[in-house]
């Protein structure tokens, strides 16, 4: 079960609202899932969609409000033979009327002709624009699940419809994006903690919990794997680094040039082999007379000083 069918059937069992948020959760189905007919004088609505759970909501909003029935139909996807599709049909032109005039999709000084949109009327209260945002995305939206990534969108045919959505997300102070993709307009988020806020404006707050929880855990993983890359790109460079030293100080050897250095130089060149998985502070320990890690270094860079300039004697 994907995260946005969790977002979505949470949103879709919530108890319906005042009649005039549940008109403007009715209006942005229609304007995303729907089409209107105007059939000479007589007006029909249909929504396509393949989750029961809003097929299922619409109906109720249209029931309860309007005291409407519509007949609610499945079908199986010709384009994904595993889904279904539903239907919610609205063939009663009175009725059909009665619902787009209040949802503002039924402009009376056009001659009555009906035209997607969203009238500011509408949506003036808060509560109605979350009820629009909640609609839009039920019937249009997704987000990705927040283990894999932070990103959520609403898709849409009609470009000003997308606009003026993404107008009404940005009321609350986010930053949502609209672009074309191949043959749709997406308002888009990305922003983490915008997502986190839009999650929270369309009131969903066992789906914000969950998120919250996925994205604490996902930052701990991420901090852990950091952690150990550093420690084990550390530890790398320290197995490289003595490396060189005990091979630098094994070429001063079988030279036969160590009687030629100091006896400072001669004591950690002997520690070194006898320890070569031993640290700079293990190793500054061990000697006569101990130094920090920073004097056992200088010895040890001296070593190697003097095999590189021994190999260029040759």
């Amino acid at each position: 079960m994907s995260f946005s069918f969790e977002v979505k059937k949470e949103l879709c069992s919530k108890n319906e609202a005042p009649r005039h948020c549940n008109i403007a959760e009715i209006c942005a189905i229609i304007n995303t899932c729907g089409h209107i007919f105007l059939n000479g004088q007589n007006y029909e609505i249909k929504i396509h969609t393949e989750s029961a759970s809003v097929a299922k909501r619409y109906y109720m909003l249209v029931k309860n409000n309007f005291n409407v029935s519509s007949s609610l139909s499945s079908s199986k996807s010709l384009k994904f033979k595993k889904n279904r599709q539903y239907s919610v049909f609205i063939d009663d032109s009175v009725s059909a009327k009665k619902i787009l005039s209040a949802t503002g999709l039924l402009n009376p000084n056009s001659k009555n002709i009906p035209h997607k949109g969203i009238n500011p009327l509408i949506v003036k209260n808060t509560c109605c624009k979350r009820a629009y945002i909640r609609g839009a995305f039920v019937s249009g939206g997704s987000v990705t699940t927040p283990e894999k990534g932070y990103h959520i969108e609403f898709v849409n045919q009609d470009e000003l419809l997308s606009l003026a959505l993404s107008g009404l997300i940005n009321s609350f102070g986010l930053n949502s994006k609209v672009m074309l993709r191949k043959n749709y307009y997406m308002v888009y988020i990305k922003d983490v903690e915008n997502i986190v806020d839009l999650i929270n404006v369309m009131d969903a707050p066992v789906s914000l919990m969950n998120f919250e929880n996925a994205r604490i855990l996902k930052d701990m993983r991420n901090n852990v794997n950091r952690r150990v890359n550093c420690e084990t790109a550390n530890i790398n460079k320290t197995v490289d680094a003595a490396l060189k030293q005990i091979s630098d100080i094994q070429y001063i050897f079988e030279q036969k040039h160590h009687g030629r250095i100091s006896d400072q130089l001669l004591e950690m060149a002997e520690l070194r082999l006898k320890n070569p998985e031993a640290s700079l502070k293990e190793l500054g320990s061990m000697l006569s007379m101990s130094v920090g890690k920073s004097g056992v270094n200088h010895r040890l860079r001296k070593l190697s000083e003097i095999a590189d300039e021994m190999r260029g004697m040759k």
